[in-house]
């Protein structure tokens, strides 16, 4: 038998940062790579992360404002939910096993159903964001089959890359639906605009018959931080009752208290009929999703003896994945995070504009619902003029992105401060996790103000060295 030379566990820790970043370049994704070697990210080799705070190698402690993107809600690598793993390990507990019914899983969904409001009750669980709004859309046409086969979607959404959450995602995806197919019967109205969605389902009734079968958006714009018109949601709810489409709720980024409630959809106090989850449900340690379904809905789909196998996943539900998302609930409920979270985003978002009125030169305009906040920056090329931005070297690709990316680059080298972009190029996505104090958002306003204050135009310079060097 043929055995192979592989890298033992142990020595992993025991590899220099440039060797994992060579790995990195050859074996994942050099592209990737490229681009944090621009930020200066590449250099640093993370050997602990606690609560708000990462530790490298050489000493740093940096305050990490991302919030992994909404999945570490939590912070990192948050005690109960540690012990919570180590006692689900400690005593063996049944991982996987078809043949016998899962007593975590049970418990995850009942919690889930005391959490979402109305009559929301059947649970099912997968591995991503993604994967959870594949499945609601398939329960969603599987619902009116075989009247109704068409699906509609909002022009800012986004709900991942597979290729029905791609053909479902709006303009943040055409680069990737021009290089793939996407599915048929997918129509785009504008977020937030009900009168479109009328006028279409108007025009479907009189072509013979209403052919739609739900509408996917999400509640709150996650990745632009924009809310829809007041009234938007309630009406929107009302309209699809009427004419009886399914309404799913895409809370992937903004559920389990980002927004200063539980779900971004409560601030207008609807109930749609499916909500999918994913991100911070694993409290920064678990890799799991799902949705959550009406009980008719689901009664009339998966709730027979022939149904109940028709949509399923191998890896959905796992043993230690369900106890961690169940005692990362408790942890929300436990220490009120949804409050912490409505409080300091007031407190942060009143700082941001705070900088909005010091830097109209940078600062477009600022937005926030709890902890989620974003900077709108003016584009590079307004700032500075596109004619000097010609003579700066490897940046074709990165134009629009120049200020947001050095930005991030000097708060990471200079202040020990971990922020992303974001999904758009000329923004700075600010999503701290949840157990942010006011202490730390001073701390990261003030050297956001320093940057600001600088030369940013030597920062930007300063980006193309980190490729040089």
């Amino acid at each position: 038998m043929k055995r192979y030379s592989l890298i033992q566990l142990p020595e992993v820790e025991d590899f220099t940062q440039k060797e994992i970043v060579s790995m990195y370049s050859k074996y994942v994704n050099s592209g990737i790579a490229t681009f944090l070697k621009i930020l200066g990210f590449d250099k640093y080799k993370i050997v602990k992360a606690e609560g708000m705070y990462l530790y490298t190698e050489c000493g740093k402690k940096i305050l990490d404002f991302s919030g992994g993107m909404s999945v570490l809600n939590h912070g990192h690598n948050h005690p109960r939910i540690m012990e919570a793993r180590k006692r689900f390990n400690d005593h063996k507990r049944l991982e996987i096993c078809k043949a016998f019914i899962p007593q975590y899983q049970s418990v995850l969904a009942n919690n889930l159903a005391e959490i979402f409001p109305g009559d929301l009750q059947y649970s099912f669980f997968c591995n991503s964001g993604a994967e959870a709004n594949e499945g609601a859309l398939k329960i969603a046409l599987l619902f009116h089959r075989p009247k109704r086969d068409k699906i509609v979607y909002t022009d800012l959404g986004y709900h991942g890359k597979t290729f029905a959450t791609m053909s479902v995602s709006g303009m943040v995806s055409r680069p990737y639906k021009e290089l793939f197919k996407s599915l048929d019967g997918c129509l785009e109205v504008p977020y937030g605009n009900i009168g479109v969605l009328k006028e279409l389902i108007r025009k479907r009734k009189e072509s013979g018959r209403l052919d739609i079968a739900c509408m996917i958006l999400e509640p709150i714009k996650a990745d632009l931080v924009l809310m829809p018109p007041h009234g938007y949601l309630r009406e929107l709810e009302a309209l699809c009752n009427e004419q009886d489409i399914i309404l799913i709720a895409d809370e992937i980024f903004t559920g389990f208290g980002r927004t200063g409630k539980m779900f971004g959809f409560e601030h207008e106090g609807i109930v749609p009929d499916i909500v999918t989850f994913s991100k911070s449900l694993g409290g920064g340690k678990a890799s799991i999703a799902g949705y959550i379904v009406k009980s008719h809905i689901f009664k009339k789909t998966y709730g027979s003896l022939k149904g109940c196998t028709v949509h399923t996943t191998t890896f959905g539900g796992l043993g230690e994945e369900c106890a961690t998302a169940i005692e990362a609930l408790n942890v929300i409920n436990d220490e009120d995070l949804i409050g912490n979270a409505r409080a300091q985003g007031e407190y942060l978002l009143a700082r941001m504009k705070e900088l909005k009125s010091k830097y109209p030169r940078f600062i477009k305009d600022v937005r926030g619902i709890g902890l989620l906040c974003i900077f709108e920056l003016r584009s590079t090329s307004e700032v500075f003029g596109e004619r000097l931005l010609k003579n700066i070297p490897h940046f074709n690709d990165l134009l629009l992105g120049l200020i947001p990316a050095a930005i991030v680059s000097e708060l990471f080298k200079r202040h020990n401060i971990l922020i992303y972009t974001g999904g758009r190029e000329d923004n700075l996505f600010i999503n701290p996790s949840l157990i942010i104090t006011k202490e730390e958002i001073d701390m990261f306003i003030d050297s956001l103000d320093n940057v600001f204050g600088s030369n940013l135009l030597r920062l930007i310079m300063e980006l193309g060295g980190n490729l040089i060097f």
